[in-house]
C-alpha cells in the first residue's frame, strides 16, 4: 500500500520514485492524490491548509458530487474518503454485495476537483478486526426510529466517523440531510466529545431526482417496477406535512396509510425533534420536526429498503 496521484480520468500515475511506503505525493495542478494508509494522509494533511471531508462509501452519484461542491465552498482542498465500513453492517445485511466502483468513483471526484481520496482497507482501518475495536455508542438514539431497525448501525457510523475526522483532520465535514439520524448523530458527536471546537459540520439539503427520489447508491437496487413507485416515498411525505392542519399524529397516519395502499413495507414513520430525534406527540406542533420513513419494496424475490425524510421549518420560518 501507498499513495499514487491520478493525472487525468482513468489515469494512474506511480508515485516518485525513492517515495517511502505511505508518504504522501507531490501534487500538480489538476492532479487527485489517492491516498491508501492513514500514514499517506497525515503526510498529506501536513502540506495543505483549510481542509474540508465527505465521508462516503463509494459507488458514487449526483448527490455525492453535491457535497463535493459543497465542500469546495468551505474549504480549500477537498478529501473524500471511500470505505465500506464493515462495523456498520448486521450479518444479514448487504455488506458482500454493496456496490464497489472505486475506478469510477475516481474518475468522477477528479473532473469535480477533489484533491485527494482516502481509500483504506479494512484491514487499515480496523487492524485488529471490527470485534475488538474501541467503539463509540450513541445512545441518544437507541430504540428510536432507524437506530431500531438497525441497532448495529449507528455505533459503526460513529466509530467510523472519529476515525476518519482523526485520520483526516478536516476543518469541516459534509454530509447529507438523507441520512437524518446519521446527522444528529455525528453533530451530537463532534459536540459531546468537544470535537466542534476544530470542526464544523455542515448538513446539505438531500439530493433528488427530478421525480423526487432521493438518490442513493443502493436505488441500483431497484427494479423497474420498484423504481416507477418510489418517488410516492417522498410524495407521501409532502402531501402529508404542507397541509395546515397538520400534526405528527395526522403525518404518521397519512403517510402510512399511502404507502402501504401502494404495496409498501412501511418500518416506520417518525415525527421527531431534530436535535434529539425523540418523537413527538401525536398533538404536538408540527413546526421544528424531521419527518422521516423507511420502507422496503419487494418486486418477485427481488427487495431494495429505502429512507427518506423531509424538515419541517420552526415556525415563522
Amino acid at each position: 500500500l501507498g499513495s499514487s496521484s491520478l493525472g487525468g480520468p482513468g489515469c494512474l500515475r506511480p508515485a516518485p520514485l525513492g517515495m517511502a511506503d505511505g508518504a504522501a505525493a507531490t501534487e500538480e495542478p489538476g492532479d487527485l492524490q489517492l491516498l491508501r494508509t492513514c500514514e499517506a494522509v497525515h503526510a498529506w494533511r501536513r502540506s495543505v491548509q483549510r481542509v474540508a471531508l465527505v465521508p462516503t462509501m463509494g459507488n458514487l452519484h449526483q448527490g455525492h458530487l453535491e457535497l463535493v461542491d459543497e465542500a469546495k465552498r468551505k474549504a480549500d482542498k477537498v478529501i473524500v474518503s471511500i470505505f465500506v465500513n464493515p462495523a456498520q453492517f448486521a450479518p444479514h445485511e448487504d455488506l458482500d454485495r454493496y456496490p464497489r466502483t472505486l475506478e469510477r468513483d475516481i474518475e468522477l471526484l477528479l473532473d469535480r476537483g477533489v484533491n485527494a481520496v482516502f481509500a483504506p482497507t479494512p484491514k487499515e482501518m480496523y487492524p485488529r478486526g471490527i470485534e475488538s475495536v474501541t467503539a463509540v455508542l450513541p445512545r441518544f438514539v437507541e430504540g428510536l426510529s432507524e437506530a431500531a431497525c438497525r441497532p448495529h448501525f449507528f455505533s459503526g457510523v460513529a466509530t467510523v466517523c472519529l476515525k476518519l475526522f482523526n485520520i483526516c483532520e478536516p476543518d469541516v465535514v459534509i454530509f447529507g440531510q438523507k441520512d437524518a439520524m446519521q446527522c444528529a448523530v455525528i453533530a451530537r458527536l463532534l459536540e459531546d466529545l468537544n470535537l466542534h471546537l476544530r470542526i464544523s459540520m455542515i448538513i446539505a439539503p438531500t439530493s433528488r431526482e427530478p421525480d423526487g427520489l432521493a438518490r442513493s447508491s443502493r436505488n441500483s437496487y431497484l427494479t423497474p417496477s420498484m423504481r416507477s413507485l418510489a418517488p410516492s416515498i417522498y410524495k407521501s411525505l409532502t402531501d402529508a406535512t404542507e397541509s395546515s392542519s397538520a400534526t405528527p399524529g395526522t403525518v404518521r397516519g397519512l403517510v402510512r396509510e399511502q404507502l402501504t395502499a401502494l404495496g409498501m413495507e412501511v418500518q416506520y414513520i417518525s415525527v421527531a425533534d431534530p436535535s434529539s430525534m425523540a418523537e413527538k406527540e401525536d398533538d404536538e406542533a408540527l413546526s421544528n420536526s424531521i419527518v422521516s420513513v423507511a420502507c422496503k419494496l419487494r418486486d418477485g424475490e427481488t427487495e431494495c429498503r429505502l429512507i427518506d425524510n423531509v424538515v419541517v421549518p420552526p415556525a415563522g420560518q
